[in-house]
């Protein structure tokens, strides 16, 4: 029944990304200046008080660095020898597969899709194309997994309320930052949700003893 689960959840998914990218082609089709994006990154940036002090900016451009590749790379040395220590060796490499599934996904998509980003918009510079955003999509799959495989060992609403409050700020963060329009991240976050659920079933499946 599961594997059956799991064959059903793999058409979904492939469905859902065929439609994002659908969608991601339809947002470039409508005039720029009439979308709801562009009616809300204006909303957004004309009363960002973020902008306009210097700790509230620090501080959104703090989160917002917690999504970053490098951030990854410097939290696998503490995560790696938790996991190392707790066997849990399988979910470590679990993790890091999941991370790195989303990851090509996303520059896939993004390079399908070669959607510009909100250049007028920029509070900080980003290189790249915007949708959809790698830091909503990475980071809400990244430790939306991390979170199913400790779950056992910690189990604490407030460490879920936690996680749950970073993937929102990491995700607004990039509208407050004018780097990635609302709809990127919207379809980031959907696409980091299933991806989280995709690994879940992996490892449900085939992964854990």
């Amino acid at each position: 029944m599961e594997k059956l689960k799991l064959r059903q959840f793999f058409v979904l998914f492939f469905a859902v990304l065929i439609c994002s990218i659908i969608f991601g082609f339809f947002l470039k089709s409508i005039e720029l200046t009439n979308s709801v994006d562009y009616k809300i990154m204006t909303l957004v940036q004309s009363n960002n008080i973020f902008n306009k002090n210097y700790i509230l900016l620090n501080f959104i451009k703090f989160i917002t660095s917690l999504g970053d590749g490098k951030t990854y790379f410097i939290l696998f040395v503490p995560f790696g020898v938790y996991f190392y220590y707790n066997n849990l060796k399988k979910e470590f490499l679990l993790l890091i597969a999941t991370l790195l599934l989303t990851y090509m996904l996303n520059e896939l998509i993004k390079h399908i899709v070669l959607r510009k980003r909100p250049i007028e918009f920029f509070i900080i510079n980003m290189s790249g194309f915007s949708y959809p955003s790698g830091h909503a999509m990475n980071f809400s799959a990244f430790y939306l997994t991390f979170r199913f495989l400790l779950h056992e060992k910690f189990k604490s609403r407030i460490i879920d309320i936690i996680i749950y409050i970073m993937i929102f700020l990491i995700a607004i963060s990039r509208v407050i930052l004018g780097v990635h329009w609302p709809t990127d991240v919207i379809v980031g976050l959907v696409l980091g949700y299933f991806c989280y659920n995709l690994a879940k079933l992996i490892y449900l499946n085939f992964w854990r003893d």
